[in-house]
């Protein structure tokens, strides 16, 4: 997510909402301001906790026309950040949830000594299990089952324009097409560039097991862990791949 953020403020020059504005002191701000940050400009709001986006509504952040991208993990929380008159398009990059997870596990050593303590496996069995299914039905606890697979299936169908990482070029393609976005100068491609094929390759870089195994015992037993735990994300991922594959239709 953060080197997405950096292309949208750093390349693009666009105002960007999400955790970064709101950080230290502007937290209980009592106005929509913007925050000048080495990779560009955000407002002075966290749209990445529940307080963080209640107090984006009662300043106003939509209503204001500064923000241009908003980022955030609470799709049904920011839903009421919009109203008649100011309405959101919502766009995502999905990763294959094995990936997410392996990559999630090696960026949280670096910065929290509980996960630092914990294997890979442990931290599997420990962190939850089918986010973007829980999340998009908004089921964050108890049991979820194939009808709420579906209900997130609709959800991307109906309000999505779809990326995946593994095809970002396009995505991003089709990002650019879609909302009008402009690349406004020979640096700023270039600013996009070293972030997409440089940058993002060496930013968290960490093993990955079910490659690095070649099969062995553990590696096996660590992909069986994430598919039995995240079998409805798996789902999801793949038809959001199908969706992705019919949305191209619109590109053309």
């Amino acid at each position: 997510g953060t080197s997405i953020k950096n292309i949208f403020a750093q390349c693009l020059g666009k105002v960007i909402a999400s955790e970064v504005g709101g950080l230290d002191e502007h937290r209980l701000d009592d106005t929509i301001l913007t925050v000048k940050k080495p990779s560009g400009l955000y407002v002075n709001v966290d749209t990445y906790t529940i307080d963080g986006i209640n107090h984006a509504k009662n300043l106003g952040l939509v209503q204001s026309n500064v923000a241009e991208v908003i980022f955030t993990p609470f799709l049904h929380e920011t839903a009421q950040l919009f109203d008649t008159n100011h309405r959101g398009r919502l766009f995502t990059i999905l990763r294959h949830p094995q990936d997410r997870i392996i990559s999630l596990y090696y960026f949280l050593r670096m910065y929290d000594s509980r996960v630092k303590a914990q294997t890979l496996h442990q931290f599997i069995t420990t962190s939850g299990e089918n986010w973007m299914v829980r999340t998009l039905t908004n089921t964050m606890i108890g049991a979820i089952d194939e009808t709420h697979l579906n209900a997130a299936k609709e959800v991307l169908r109906r309000k999505f324009l779809i990326g995946l990482l593994d095809h970002k070029t396009e995505s991003f393609r089709r990002f650019e097409e879609y909302f009008g976005w402009k690349i406004p100068s020979p640096y700023a491609d270039k600013c996009k560039n070293e972030i997409f094929y440089f940058q993002w390759h060496v930013k968290n870089p960490h093993p990955n097991p079910m490659e690095d195994g070649q099969g062995d015992g553990e590696s096996s037993t660590i992909d069986a862990e994430i598919k039995r735990m995240n079998a409805w994300d798996i789902a999801l991922y793949e038809y959001g791949c199908q969706l992705f594959e019919e949305q191209g239709a619109l590109f053309l």
